[in-house]
């Protein structure tokens, strides 16, 4: 079972199912459009530095969008 995009679902309500855990208020935290899923399953998404795509649909749906800067001992990407 791939461990991205809807796999992570899949992998997740296992795990909360084994756990006797649900996802009632949730948050989730991320950068890609590539957790979309996941992001769209919780009471409370949250784009983190997220890719511009994701920035622009995290507005579109009024999620909350948190951004930190790059430490300055960062090297450029």
């Amino acid at each position: 079972m791939p461990s991205f995009r809807e796999g992570k679902i899949i992998r997740l309500k296992a795990w909360l199912e084994e756990q006797g855990e649900s996802m009632d208020g949730a948050y989730f935290y991320s950068d890609s459009m590539n957790d979309l899923p996941l992001l769209e399953l919780v009471e409370h998404p949250v784009a983190t530095n997220p890719d511009q795509s994701l920035s622009e649909l995290a507005l579109s749906r009024g999620w909350q969008l948190i951004r930190w800067p790059a430490p300055a001992c960062a090297a450029p990407v």
